[in-house]
């Protein structure tokens, strides 16, 4: 709890933050986030286990809270496209980064659906590892 309180206090005061994510720790993140397209694509839930960190708090754009065991569960649904743009990021500290970025996604059977999502990384086991996501969806504007 103490963690989400700091994390919130730092994402509120941006601004004050002096360093900024260095080249290496983008380049590793998205280097995570491309693994989680593949892990998606291919329902493999090995990888992305490898991805989520023991304590995985996923917050869906239901509202819904989900921990890691069901969000692998969630892995094995089959989408078939899977594509992030427009990311972010903002340092928390040497172990912190928070990226949020869109996500253009289909599951079968359904219509192809962007998101926005907000991920807070971590460092876990010498690995950058999803902690927290929060995905929001984006509400297409209606054409005249």
């Amino acid at each position: 709890m103490r963690f989400l309180v700091i994390l919130l206090f730092f994402v509120g005061n941006a601004s004050l933050l002096s360093q900024e994510t260095t080249e290496k720790e983008q380049d590793a993140i998205l280097k995570q986030i491309e693994h989680l397209r593949t892990a998606h694509l291919n329902s493999d839930v090995d990888l992305a286990s490898e991805l989520y960190h023991p304590q995985l708090i996923l917050t869906s754009q239901s509202g819904k809270k989900y921990k890691k065991d069901v969000a692998l569960v969630n892995i094995k649904n089959t989408f078939e496209s899977y594509e992030s743009s427009d990311i972010e990021f903002v340092h928390i500290s040497d172990d912190v980064v928070l990226t949020n970025y869109i996500n253009e996604r289909k599951y079968k059977d359904y219509d192809k659906g962007r998101f926005r999502l907000t991920v807070v990384w971590t460092k876990h086991e010498d690995a950058w590892k999803i902690i927290s996501m929060q995905s929001s969806k984006i509400k297409e504007r209606k054409k005249n």
